[in-house]
């Protein structure tokens, strides 16, 4: 299990400029943050780099109506077509009860997907679950692979992720916790 803390730096509650994502010993391995400032209430694209400042990746926000969710693509380079797509997912009871968006990462090369469920009552504001592909549709069931905690005080949240396709490109990881935070999190609160 890896465990990594995401901090946010803003300028005020409304205008974050930059995520920061360190592991357990603080040192920094990447850095998400936006072409230029100022940054829009709904940023539409995210640039992700190393500590050192090499390119990582570029996640790409595509507005869709309300009652389908955003989606967001994430992709190498700009010309690239996207490696993985995080897609928004609400149900009629979860706007009506006021309950934290879902969200599903899948990998387009092949279709592994992982499912991010929010809870506003549980010591973890997102539980992470890897679900099953085609060609393992015989044992259905979802398996929980991490968490998203949201301390009181320190890091913005810890990212606990126990997968290897998940731990081993930090970009997926820090896409997940910055849609968390700007789409899900932040949007509620400004509600």
């Amino acid at each position: 299990m890896v465990i990594y803390h995401l901090y946010r730096d803003a300028f005020s509650e409304v205008y974050t400029y930059r995520y920061r994502l360190a592991d357990e010993t603080g040192a920094v391995q990447l850095i998400a943050s936006w072409p230029g400032l100022p940054v829009a209430d709904r940023p539409e694209e995210v640039l992700f780099h190393t500590a050192t400042g090499d390119y990582l990746a570029r996640l790409r926000w595509e507005d869709r109506s309300w009652w389908h969710g955003d989606r967001f693509w994430l992709s190498r380079a700009a010309e690239e077509p996207p490696f993985a797509m995080i897609e928004e997912q609400w149900r009629l009871v979860d706007r009506l009860l006021l309950r934290l968006p879902g969200y599903r990462l899948t990998l387009e090369e092949d279709g592994v997907a992982f499912s991010a469920r929010g809870s506003r009552y549980s010591q973890q504001l997102y539980e992470i679950f890897a679900l099953p592909t085609a060609a393992s549709q015989d044992d259905a069931a979802e398996q929980r692979i991490g968490a998203v905690r949201h301390p009181a005080s320190g890091p913005t949240y810890i990212m606990e992720v126990e997968h290897p396709r998940l731990e081993a490109d930090l970009s997926l990881i820090a896409a997940l916790g910055v849609i968390l935070d700007l789409w899900g999190v932040q949007r509620e609160q400004r509600a």
